[in-house]
């Protein structure tokens, strides 16, 4: 008989050790890129419900939760939102301005002429395209590539909540 409490012991830790994954993994949060040109932010999971932002194509956004063919997300100022999920992806790579204006450079570093473009705006978007230390090679929806230090972006992280 001792040995069945044993093989139930197990057992019991086995599927408990089985639901903290599937729970894990029901948790996670992942980094979302718009892929459209413009795209509506809503109040809840409709087309009919209130308007809440309009972004543009490459704005990074965190997504929460998923219902139906909606996405919650978050974005850089932690407002949780809901966009049609045709809309956004994840296999770009993107980031946005998160300071009041960031100068944009010719190259990986503070010793390099401005762009054309000179600085960004705060929330502006930008598909990342590489890296050099703290500075990422950035392409505007122009297609304008320009290097910005990465204390002056956002970007949502893939991440994942341990919940027992």
């Amino acid at each position: 008989m001792s040995l069945t409490c044993v093989s139930m012991k197990g057992m019991y830790r086995y599927f408990l050790g089985i639901l903290a994954v599937f729970t894990l993994v029901s948790n996670q949060a992942a980094a979302l890129c718009v892929s459209a040109e413009q795209a509506n932010l809503r109040s809840e999971p409709s087309a009919h419900s209130k308007l809440v932002w309009t972004v543009g194509k490459y704005m990074p956004l965190l997504a929460l939760e998923q219902k139906g063919s909606w996405v919650k997300v978050q974005d850089l100022e932690g407002k949780k939102m809901w966009i049609f999920a045709n809309l956004v992806s994840t296999e770009i790579d993107c980031t946005v301005v998160k300071v009041s204006k960031a100068n944009l450079r010719k190259g990986p570093g503070a010793k390099f002429p401005q762009t054309p473009l000179s600085f960004a705006h705060k929330f502006m978007p930008f598909k990342k395209i590489g890296r050099d230390g703290a500075w990422l090679h950035v392409q505007d929806d122009y297609g304008y590539k320009h290097w910005v230090v990465e204390n002056n972006i956002w970007e949502p992280l893939n991440y994942t909540k341990l919940t027992y």
